[in-house]
């Protein structure tokens, strides 16, 4: 076997060199590309500590990225992520494609509520496709989060709102974050924890290659202690509950815009149900409503105060979904109706 020439020494050599530069310089790129994507961001002010980039796994970390409000009147941040880790989607890379993949570890996200829109704070009002595209250099397959927290805020009630979901798990495949999708559906898993109880898991998954909106989702609850979310429902409900446990399941469909589905919902063991004199933030028919629900579920404290459900259909245009609000109503008084019938049924029997 013969030595290697000097100009082979030299190749590997200057190669090596090369590399060393390589990465070297690429992290002060990054960060200089990642600096500038944020500060485009006319309404969120970002910020990160540290851009690391590993060239072996075709990936670089954002550490501890941060986005707050630009006019400074929401007290919380937007969104705070310890690390964001995007990566080259090898599959893709193998058939050709430049694709990648993004990782959340632990972020916390505030959606905060308040009088004026300069106190609200929330994901809508910026493309945020546009953030991606600028943030990460080529189209997103995959973008998941892991141990997440989803905190929803009113600073301006009394007492002031904070209900969130916790670990949450998420997963969203076949993301458009460069130009459409042109093949596939888009599809979500999420699931959490409400409250440091019980369950939410939601399915979604969106046709993008049709005129008008098209989807299916599906949400459902369980186990919920409806005592731990007492601010929201005192500020937006006028209800004070005391004790009890709530489940949802909510179905929604829609083809071409047109859209139907269901929500059916269920309290059981509910203590103690009041009315406040001072609701937060309600319209009168609202403040109606509230009234007319807190009725409807004392009526449900009373022969038996085991369980109660109801089921709303819902139908009508994306653009103008149509909720039974009535027929939910219904629902649950038919419900108290005749289970204070089965109630008493049961108890003449016993005495005959």
């Amino acid at each position: 076997m013969r030595p290697a020439s000097w100009r082979t020494w030299i190749a590997l050599c200057s190669s090596f060199a090369a590399l060393c530069t390589i990465r070297a310089y690429l992290p002060v790129v990054v960060e200089h590309r990642v600096a500038a994507a944020l500060a485009k961001n006319e309404r969120y002010a970002g910020s990160f500590d540290d851009v690391d980039v590993s060239v072996l796994r075709l990936s670089y970390t954002i550490e501890n990225l941060r986005l707050v409000k630009r006019n400074g009147r929401v007290p919380v941040p937007f969104v705070i992520a310890p690390r964001v880790v995007y990566a080259l989607d090898g599959g893709a890379l193998l058939r050709g494609r430049l694709r990648g993949t993004i990782a959340f570890s632990s972020p916390s996200v505030n959606l905060v509520d308040g009088p004026t829109p300069e106190d609200r704070q929330g994901p809508t009002g910026v493309d945020w496709r546009i953030t991606l595209r600028r943030l990460f250099p080529t189209s997103v397959n995959r973008i998941d989060i892991s141990d997440g927290t989803l905190h929803f805020r009113n600073f301006h009630t009394k007492p002031a709102v904070d209900v969130y979901l916790d670990h949450i798990e998420l997963g969203a495949s076949n993301v458009p974050s460069q130009g459409p999708v042109t093949h596939g559906t888009i599809d979500l898993h999420a699931r959490g924890v409400p409250m440091k109880t019980g369950t939410v898991e939601a399915w979604f998954q969106l046709m993008p290659n049709t005129r008008r909106p098209s989807f299916d989702g599906k949400l459902l609850v369980e186990h919920v202690h409806l005592a731990e979310w007492n601010s929201l429902l005192r500020a937006y409900a006028g209800l004070d509950v005391e004790g009890g446990t709530s489940g949802l399941d909510s179905a929604l469909e829609s083809r071409d815009g047109r859209i139907d589905g269901y929500v059916n919902a269920s309290v059981s063991e509910m203590d103690a149900l009041k009315f406040p004199h001072e609701l937060s933030v309600q319209s009168i028919a609202e403040s109606l409503r509230g009234t007319l629900l807190t009725a409807v579920l004392e009526v449900l404290e009373g022969p038996n105060e085991h369980a109660a459900m109801f089921h709303v259909p819902i139908s009508g245009t994306v653009d103008r979904p149509q909720s039974d609000y009535w027929t939910g109503v219904q629902s649950l008084l038919e419900n108290a109706f005749f289970d204070a019938l089965k109630s008493g049924f049961q108890k003449d029997t016993a005495t005959q």
